[in-house]
């Protein structure tokens, strides 16, 4: 059993990762990082790091949401965004056998292949646009993880959170979009790493201290 003081360093350890989260939303942290609670974890995708993202409770609105520090996906151009997000999930999520985290890495030629495909005609001058926006927009607020330079996309942290039901819906999704050419990456890809995920149970910050 915890001594009183060791009881309130983790209530403080525990706010602390609280208040960063709330202010950076999910956060790349190394793997050594002890567990904090209600914070799910899971291994990067080369295993090197580990990415803590609030376990959301069920039924959350956008005020608990904001409050978390995980705002929904941006409300500007938000069917375009989740277009893209679908898209990107179709490219990323390989394995639909197993979970969407962490995924493989996709490229943006991917990503307009099956834009295009999506809209039933020859790829547009505008499409880039709305693309990269959209890809910029998800991967700000921590759905994808988007390098820019290289061209690459990945699913972001923030697909930890989702449940069997989510995955099962994304699965059906996926079987209707065209499917996207084979990836052409400019870098190595990660290797898979070891699932570092905790259970997310509803326990209290108090109730982690016992």
């Amino acid at each position: 059993m915890s001594t009183p003081s060791e009881a309130v360093e983790r209530r403080l350890y525990n706010a602390l990762w609280w208040a960063k989260v709330q202010s950076a939303g999910p956060l790349e942290v190394p793997r050594d990082t002890p567990a904090v609670a209600l914070l799910t974890r899971a291994a990067s995708p080369d295993g090197s790091t580990v990415w803590l993202v609030p376990a959301l409770p069920s039924g959350a609105g956008h005020t608990v949401l904001d409050e978390l520090g995980t705002p929904p996906v941006a409300v500007e151009q938000p069917n375009e965004t989740a277009r893209v997000l679908s898209i990107c999930v179709a490219c990323c999520w390989t394995d639909r056998s197993g979970p969407a985290w962490p995924g493989s890495a996709g490229t943006l030629a991917q990503v307009r292949s099956v834009y295009a495909g999506m809209r039933g005609r020859p790829e547009q001058p505008s499409d880039l646009t709305l693309i990269i926006g959209s890809l910029r927009r998800l991967h700000a607020t921590h759905w994808l993880l988007w390098n820019e330079k290289a061209g690459e996309v990945r699913l972001g942290p923030r697909v930890i959170t989702w449940t069997a039901a989510d995955q099962a819906t994304l699965r059906d999704l996926c079987r209707h979009l065209p499917d996207p050419p084979p990836a052409v990456l400019t870098t190595t890809p990660a290797p898979d790493a070891e699932s570092d995920s905790l259970p997310t149970e509803p326990e209290s910050p108090e109730a982690a201290d016992d």
